[in-house]
């Protein structure tokens, strides 16, 4: 299956129901692994031979440029993922995808693995048999993650106090069901580790704004006994803000945090890169608090870390949904 030197495998967005099988061939390779946006949580992000969630960082294609064999469950390898262009694969590329057309999609892979995921990675594992995680293999994802989390956390700056105070808060199976957000594709993908299939929901390759809240709203009803939190930039909440009412009416104590940046951040950041006066993107400001309550719903203002961390405890024990507007540095404004 893999080279002797430096295997690795990537568990990402088709793979969902496989967590066990990749988490059982991973350590029989000692393959460092790296999950897509909607494959974060298929392989847990504690496990040693994690490297993080997020293909556009540099540290990955470098990781890949050092594996002689690469694994690739379930993804499209497109630029929705691989924001700074197509990876190159030096050495040998496996592909598993239930698809044959998309076998052959953004990368031609020497391998072919036509098959759903699990049963495709479950019968890989049959025939390779047992094996042992050793800690010459563990030592190297310790390294890659380091890069990894260098780069993210860099990217990412600007939202580490909010995640920070998410990751406190939040319990081992939590939900968080993110927009097409900076505080989500910068903020939370690489640098929130989450636990089990489907614990991060996005709109990969869609971009959709509003994603988060209905998103939310189904992941609770649909796992009631896990910590589900809706997380949205204050354009992109405009678009489905009334379905608080929905959430109220069915009495769901959802969080949802609203990081209020002004506008639409990244296409005013991209305006600003590229000397184009800025137009149309900046919002005049609103109280998503005060709208909350007219929906029957709790609201909150905060601006620092210890106010957010207490108002998102208070939404889990609460008895409707609140909207926690984040504002000021919090909310990388």
């Amino acid at each position: 299956m893999a080279g002797a030197t430096a295997p690795c495998t990537r568990s990402v967005t088709r793979a969902p129901g496989a967590s066990e099988e990749i988490t059982a061939l991973a350590e029989r390779l000692g393959a460092p692994v790296v999950a897509t946006a909607n494959g974060k949580g298929t392989f847990s992000e504690h496990h040693r031979l994690s490297i993080g969630a997020g293909l556009h960082h540099k540290a990955v294609a470098d990781f890949v440029a050092d594996c002689d064999v690469v694994l690739a469950i379930g993804t499209e390898l497109a630029s929705t993922d691989l924001w700074n262009g197509p990876l190159k694969f030096p050495g040998d590329l496996i592909r598993i995808d239930v698809d044959p057309a998309q076998m052959i999609t953004n990368a031609l892979p020497d391998h072919r693995l036509v098959g759903d995921a699990r049963a495709t990675v479950e019968a890989l594992n049959q025939r390779l048999g047992k094996g042992s995680l050793s800690e010459e293999a563990v030592k190297r994802a310790e390294r890659w993650q380091k890069l990894f989390r260098k780069h993210a956390r860099t990217q990412g700056a600007a939202w580490l106090p909010l995640v920070e105070a998410m990751r406190e808060v939040l319990s081992p199976g939590a939900i968080v069901a993110g927009d097409s957000a900076m505080a989500c594709y910068y903020g939370t993908l690489s640098n929130l580790p989450l636990e089990g299939p489907a614990s991060f929901l996005y709109p990969t390759g869609f971009g959709t704004l509003g994603y988060g809240l209905p998103a939310a709203i189904g992941a609770q009803l649909g796992a009631p006994n896990r910590q589900v939190v809706a997380l949205h930039g204050d354009g992109g909440a405009m678009f489905t803000l009334p379905e608080l009412a929905t959430a109220a009416q069915e009495r769901l104590a959802l969080p949802v945090i609203i990081c209020d940046n002004g506008g639409y951040g990244e296409i005013r950041r991209e305006m600003v890169e590229r000397s184009e006066p800025v137009h149309g993107v900046n919002l005049p400001g609103g109280d998503f608090a005060l709208v909350a309550k007219g929906l029957n719903c709790h609201g909150v203002t905060v601006d620092d870390e210890g106010r957010f961390a207490a108002a998102l405890r208070k939404a889990f024990a609460a008895d409707r949904p609140t909207v926690i507007h984040v504002v000021g540095d919090l909310a990388g404004a």
